[in-house]
């Protein structure tokens, strides 16, 4: 994510009406700054972590790979990691632990294609965080 994409994603996130729901004082929202686009045009999809408990952490250091995405109920990335905390990162992390309330932007963007116009659905899962569902309409 370049310098200017994560300010624009900054931006967006305060002010995003539809964001994940809170479990155990965290959530997951997906993004993107184009929701209709023509066949074969791409969108990207901005991932963003949230604390908003005090006893709840991130790891902020990135970028992280995301794990976990659906298209259209099809797993498109990665199976998330099962075991343990589903917000650490796999492997070995050597990054800050941030507690809340605290943002972590520090995720790859997604980019999808879409040959078919529609609806698509995309959803961010991670352990018991699921994202808000983002929509693309193909037109």
């Amino acid at each position: 994510m370049t310098e200017a994409d994560q300010f624009a994603a900054t931006l967006a996130y305060a002010t995003w009406p539809d964001k994940g729901m809170i479990v155990r004082g965290r959530r997951l929202t997906i993004l993107t700054m184009r929701e209709c686009v023509r066949p074969n045009e791409t969108t990207q999809i901005i991932h963003v972590a949230e604390a908003i408990d005090p006893s709840a952490v991130l790891y902020t250091m990135g970028p992280k790979a995301v794990l976990g995405e659906q298209v259209d109920g099809k797993l498109v990335t990665a199976p998330e990691v099962e075991d343990g905390d589903a917000l650490l990162p796999p492997g070995l992390y050597d990054g800050p632990v941030v507690p809340g309330p605290a943002v972590d932007y520090g995720y790859e963007m997604s980019t999808y294609r879409f040959e078919t116009p529609g609806v698509h659905r995309i959803v961010w899962h991670l352990g018991d965080l699921v994202s808000n569902e983002l929509l693309i309409f193909v037109e």
